[in-house]
């Protein structure tokens, strides 16, 4: 759930407001002085066009039918006494609240549309305290619910069910479909719950702020502002950024099927304190960011196993650029290439310096839609993989607490996410910074990687992350990618026909 709003928060007071003021420059200069106006109201028949986040992924769910990729899934385990009645109760004035919780993407004249249904939201209960591990069985519970695959024209792609583990512990299963949400929106949702449950409780109607906008709204608004002289001058500066030679391609451990797969591994890592560190201290030292640190090494791995100049890294952009979009829930992520050029045997400082540009440049112009960007860059589409980046790169940094809540009383909310085993690229790294720790997990294509490739491709970014750190002025050439280099002698084995070389 990383978002450009939790890097602002790190960085120093000089570094956001250079930060800010690219990303303002950028977008007055893109919007110019005819910018549609974004006001309350302007699809007022409970129908709406989609979104281009929302367009776009309703075209990867009719390539995929049947695959559960795009589910966002999350468990709200909740620890102390409960009125189930009054947190079903709050679940509905949530629901009720934010419209497109409640829509379905239908096609309409031959145009994809938002529609508004009336229904309310079902919260099934289910008992599990008779089970012979009932904190096993509500998450096998959860993962099945995260495994079903939605029909976004069928009716709102929304899966709630309240797990009842004792008397005192109970998970509330919340699975949606990325049409609907993104992470940012489960901070709103999460805030929301905990103020509509109190009130509850108390007897009382809940009292949250008024929702002025809703998603449909800002779709329709969109819609009229990324088009003509506004879109042509965003997607000739996303094609000068992404110029030059096409990075050569990561060397899989399978042949590549004649269409994308989903199947996913995971493997989840703890690089410890020492690392952790190390990342703040080398971003404080080159004036740069946690992220660009870690993007940096990310890219430096990845182009060691494919033997590239370059590396191009998909990742995730908040997609909120003004103010009154940060209260609307709805998907406004937008996944995003990053390119990283890596020639000229560059320094580790320089390379750090690059990674952070590209991150600042992509910030400014995260709101170019992404079927546009692909249109643009790459015409011909590639139906066994994404048509921007096969990798991926994500940097979860939202301020401590975000993930928790209070319920009152003695009752406590937190929210975990829940994998559900599928994979949407090629390789998928999520990290969580914070001064004491850097984890995460790595996703990885099954179908492409060995669990063995991943884990050597997961201690090449850790050996990376501490030699930039301890040294910015080494040279790439000098950088040790131990996996990288075995995976170069075993192909030159092959190559030279020695039977006995591994795979």
């Amino acid at each position: 759930m990383g978002t450009l709003m939790g890097r602002l928060a790190a960085m120093s007071e000089e570094d956001r407001a250079r930060v800010l003021a690219k990303v303002r420059g950028a977008a007055g200069g893109a919007a110019g002085t005819g910018e549609p106006r974004l006001a309350p109201g302007a699809c007022p028949a409970g129908r709406g066009p989609a979104s281009f986040v929302q367009e776009q992924l309703w075209f990867v769910s009719q390539l995929a039918q049947g695959v559960p990729a795009y589910n966002v899934s999350f468990a709200f385990h909740l620890t102390g006494p409960l009125d189930a009645d009054a947190l079903l109760a709050a679940v509905r004035d949530v629901v009720r609240r934010h419209d497109v919780l409640r829509s379905r993407l239908v096609l309409a004249d031959g145009r994809l549309v938002q529609e508004v249904t009336d229904a309310d939201p079902q919260v099934p209960v289910r008992d599990l305290t008779g089970a012979p591990d009932p904190q096993g069985a509500a998450q096998e519970r959860v993962a099945e619910l995260s495994r079903t695959a939605f029909d976004l024209a069928a009716r709102p792609p929304l899966r709630l069910e309240l797990l009842r583990i004792s008397p005192t512990r109970h998970a509330l299963a919340w699975i949606a479909h990325h049409t609907l949400v993104d992470g940012w929106s489960f901070g709103i949702l999460l805030t929301e719950l905990a103020g509509a449950y109190r009130a509850r409780c108390a007897g009382r109607e809940p009292d949250l702020p008024e929702v002025r906008l809703q998603f449909r709204d800002v779709a329709h608004w969109q819609r009229e502002r990324m088009t003509g002289p506004t879109l042509d001058r965003l997607l000739d500066r996303w094609q000068r950024r992404l110029a030059g030679p096409a990075p050569a391609e990561l060397p899989t451990d399978r042949p590549r099927g004649a269409a994308q797969t989903f199947r996913g591994g995971m493997l989840r890592f703890d690089f410890g304190a020492d690392a952790a560190a190390a990342v703040a201290d080398a971003a404080d030292r080159l004036r740069v960011t946690p992220f660009a640190v870690l993007l940096g090494a990310y890219a430096l791995v990845v182009a060691a196993y494919a033997g590239s100049d370059a590396a191009v890294v998909g990742a995730p952009l908040a997609g909120r650029g003004r103010p009154e979009l940060d209260s609307v829930v709805g998907p406004f992520s937008n996944t995003l290439p990053l390119r990283v050029d890596l020639s000229g045997d560059p320094t580790g400082a320089e390379v750090l310096t690059r990674a952070n540009d590209a991150m600042l440049d992509a910030v400014s112009g995260q709101d170019v839609p992404f079927s546009r960007l692909a249109d643009a860059v790459r015409g011909d589409r590639d139906a066994r993989r994404n048509p921007l980046f096969d990798v991926l790169f994500n940097l979860g940094n939202l301020p401590p607490g975000s993930d928790r809540a209070d319920l009152g009383g003695q009752t406590r909310l937190e929210v975990r996410g829940c994998p559900n085993g599928t994979v949407r690229l090629d390789l998928e790294l999520t990290a969580e910074h914070t001064p004491q720790a850097l984890t995460g997990r790595l996703e990885y294509n099954a179908d492409l990687f060995d669990e063995a490739t991943a884990g050597a491709l997961l201690d090449d970014v850790r050996l990376v992350v501490g030699q930039l750190a301890a040294d910015p002025t080494t040279r790439r050439s000098a950088l040790e990618v131990p996996g990288a280099r075995r995976r170069r002698l075993a192909a030159v084995a092959r190559a030279t026909g020695d039977d006995a070389a591994p795979l």
